[in-house]
Formats: C-alpha cells, sequence, structure tokens
C-alpha cells in the first residue's frame, strides 16, 4: 500500500501549481486508500460451505480522491489500483467533473494520530493461513443452535485485514492496519445475531451469541395471539434501539441535513444548547477504544479521530461534521460514527436490569426487528410500523411470538423521564423500554 500511495503521491505532486489543458490549476490533493484481504466462510441450511457458501479468499483494492483547483473548484471521484495505468484517462474524467464550491473541504494540516489498537492477533493469523477457527465458529454455532430444536440454521464468518493509508499534498501521511470481524448466526429464518468488532470474539462471547440466538429462535417459534390493542409497554432490543438512532437521531444530526435545514434541529439550535431530551441523557461518538467495529485513527479526510458528544445532558452539542459542512456552520469537524447507530455511545446513569424489570411487568412486548424503517419520515419522528418479529410477555414469562403494528414518536422516547433503559445481555447498548400504540 505504501509503495502504491507513494506512486500516487509522486504522480498527483508533479502536476501541484501547473495549469492544464483544461485550464484548471492543482492547488492541493487529498486520498484515502484502502488494501483489503477478506476470508469470508459461509453455513446454509445446516451446511458449512456447500455450492452458495463455497469459502472464499479474497483481495481488493479502493480508495477516494479528492482534487483541489484553483478558483474554489474540486472533485471527489472513487479509484481503484489501475489508477496509476490508466492515470491520463482518470485525470480527463476527474477535470471534467470539477465544480465551483465556496465551502469545498480544505486539508488536515500533518500530526501524530491516537494509536489506537486495530490490528487483532487472532484475526491476522487467520488471514495468514490459520483457517481453522473460522470453520470452528460456524460449527459451535451450529451444534448449539440445533441443539434449541432450530432444524435449519444459516451464518457467516466474515474476517478482513484492512491495510489504510490517508494523505494528502500538506504533507499529513497516516498508514495503519485494522481487522474488522463479523459472525451471523441465525435460525429458521426467524432471528439472527452478530458479533462485529475489530478482534476475534472471546469464547464466552461467541457461546453467548449462539445461545441467544438458539434461545430466541426457539421462543419466536412459538405463536400466540395479542392479548389486547391499544396503549402497551413495549421494549425495543439494543439491535432496534441502534436501528432507530441510525434513522432518526444520526439523519438529523447529519452536518449536511443541518446546513440545508432539512433536519429537525437547526444550527442555532446547536449554538444554544437547546434542550431536546432527558437531562441523564448523552450519546457520543468515540473512535478510540480498542479492537471496536466503531474504532479508527482519521476519517477519510484526515480528521483525527476521538470522542465527540452530540447529545449531553438532553441537549443538542455538535452536528456530525466533515470538513465542508463544519466550514459552511462555522463549527470544528468532528469524529464520525462509523457503524450507523451501533457505532454511537449511550450514557445513561440508571439502567434496570433486563430479566428483573420483564418480571414486574404485567405484559409486554419484546420488538427483535420491524419493517419498514427506512419509509418513515426521519424529521417528524413519528412511526408506524410492522413488528414481524415480537415476544408477548406476561407477568416475566414469555408467551410466544405475534405480529403487531407499533405507532409511536421516537423523539418523545428519548424526551420522556418514564422512558425505561435495559442492561442487556451481551451488548453495551441498552435496551429500551416506552409505551407504544399496539395493533394487530
Amino acid at each position: 500500500m505504501s509503495v502504491f500511495g507513494e506512486q500516487l503521491q509522486e504522480r498527483l505532486n508533479m502536476l501541484l501549481g501547473k495549469r492544464l489543458s483544461s485550464g484548471l490549476t492543482l492547488t492541493g490533493w487529498r486520498f484515502d486508500l484502502h488494501e483489503e484481504e477478506h476470508l469470508e466462510a459461509g453455513l446454509k441450511n445446516n451446511k458449512i460451505g456447500g455450492p452458495y457458501t463455497a469459502p472464499g479468499l479474497k483481495q481488493e483494492s479502493s480508495g477516494e480522491i479528492c482534487l483541489l483547483w484553483a478558483e474554489e473548484k474540486y472533485t471527489i471521484a472513487r479509484i481503484e489500483r489501475r489508477v496509476l495505468e490508466e492515470f491520463e484517462a482518470n485525470l480527463e474524467l476527474w477535470e471534467k467533473t470539477a465544480y465551483k464550491d465556496p465551502y469545498r473541504p480544505g486539508l488536515v494540516k500533518p500530526y501524530e494520530p491516537p494509536a489506537v489498537p486495530l490490528a487483532h492477533e487472532g484475526a491476522v493469523a487467520i488471514l495468514d493461513g490459520e483457517f481453522t477457527p473460522a470453520f470452528t465458529y460456524l460449527a459451535e454455532g451450529l451444534e448449539t443452535i440445533t441443539g434449541y430444536g432450530i432444524s435449519k440454521v444459516d451464518g457467516w464468518v466474515r474476517v478482513s485485514r484492512d491495510r489504510r493509508l490517508v494523505a494528502n499534498s500538506d504533507g499529513l501521511w497516516i498508514s495503519y492496519e485494522q481487522t474488522p470481524v463479523e459472525i451471523y448466526l441465525q435460525g429458521e429464518d426467524l432471528f439472527g445475531e452478530v458479533f462485529a468488532e475489530k478482534r476475534l470474539p472471546a469464547p464466552e462471547e461467541f457461546s453467548g451469541l449462539a445461545v441467544h440466538t438458539g434461545r430466541t429462535v426457539k421462543e419466536l417459534k412459538k405463536k400466540t395471539v395479542l392479548p389486547r390493542e391499544g396503549e402497551m409497554p413495549i421494549i425495543f432490543t439494543p439491535r432496534v434501539f441502534e436501528a432507530f438512532l441510525e434513522h432518526y437521531l444520526l439523519s438529523n444530526l447529519s452536518g449536511r441535513l443541518v446546513a440545508n435545514r432539512q433536519s429537525a434541529f437547526a444550527a442555532q439550535d446547536f449554538h444554544e444548547a437547546k434542550k431536546v431530551f432527558r437531562e441523564d441523557l448523552t450519546i457520543s461518538v468515540d473512535g478510540t477504544r480498542p479492537y471496536r467495529y466503531s474504532s479508527y485513527r482519521c476519517t477519510g479526510e484526515g480528521v483525527p479521530t476521538g470522542r465527540a458528544d452530540l447529545i449531553r445532558g438532553g441537549r443538542l452539542v455538535t452536528p456530525v461534521l466533515n470538513l465542508k459542512y463544519a466550514k459552511k456552520l462555522g463549527m470544528e469537524p468532528t469524529p464520525v460514527p462509523v457503524a450507523g447507530g451501533h457505532g454511537l455511545v449511550i450514557d445513561l446513569p440508571h439502567r434496570r436490569g433486563f430479566e428483573e424489570f420483564l418480571g414486574e411487568l404485567e405484559d409486554c412486548l419484546i420488538v427483535y426487528s420491524v419493517l419498514g424503517l427506512h419509509t418513515q419520515d426521519y424529521s417528524a419522528g413519528k412511526f408506524s410500523l410492522a413488528a414481524d418479529q415480537s415476544l408477548l410477555v406476561q407477568k416475566g414469562r414469555i408467551q410466544g411470538k405475534v405480529e403487531t403494528v407499533l405507532a409511536g414518536d421516537f423523539w418523545q422516547i428519548l424526551a420522556r423521564e418514564d422512558t425505561v433503559f435495559l442492561d442487556y445481555p451481551r451488548e453495551e447498548a441498552p435496551a429500551v423500554c416506552f409505551t407504544a400504540h399496539v395493533a394487530q
């Protein structure tokens, strides 16, 4: 990667300050390059490998380039490794797609990035030829889940090594390695669970994943009926809660949408630290945690990783800002949530125990998935969605699966003092209990 980066750097530096035949003059550049290896192994209908999930070891190179031209023009484009072989043709295309923007992103000055550990020895060993652990996860997952009477188990393992280089014409040169690992298990096409970090799971983490998947699928196979329609306590599991955070909160915290007045929040709301949610709620981006899926050393623009509160004590702090929209809004650029809602850190001083809290409710629904979230108006906060995988719980006892339609207001969920946040097994993010309208 470094040799390729050096060659691309040399070609770009030769153009700096020169007026090209198109009339454009290159004043600066940056690029973000990835050289990746992936090991993939699958499990389909209880069979490891096979024609639909055959194991594979793949390599690919990709990246993004940004060229800054005189007169406030710039170009952003995707690139591949053969960009050097076809440099003149690519350059012609980059010139033709240049456009003027007074808020075009600038360049980050050189600095030493935080040394966040992101490359795990166990994951590297797998990609260096010790493939057995990847297949062991699938075999053990299959054995555990079928032990719960599940007749159809699917899943996959994906272990990657990403050598990344972020550089620019002001001398920034950040090179590091990271090892994303994803393991997914699913039963009966009803429910699946995933492990996603930049390391291999500890034995107890993986066994917990498989056991939770098996138990949940077993409960979802039992069908029951909704006892009544109307207002009812609803519990979003962490995965569902994270999906709602991504669709509603992160969409409205997008610097682009705030700047273009397409967000529920105006730029002035952040300057005034407007209170929008309950006072004990803080939501942050933090890219500094070792081996986390959402961690990294810098963004593709070169902005350093770090922790940034987006919501602090229920008040707006900052949108998620890249260089362009930080400039446009007159604010500082921020770290970005790499994994969407899963990459957010939710700070709450008080969380209830999940099992204990269930026993206190007369009845409730535990929601494992919803359909059509992407169709909901993110700025309004309101939702009406089919919950296709939900369990009815009465007096702490699971009765079985029900299919319902839920209607509520996500902004109110985050604002109400009677919303209860719950510790959930194996998950850092909380489950959340609130009252919503339920119908068949």
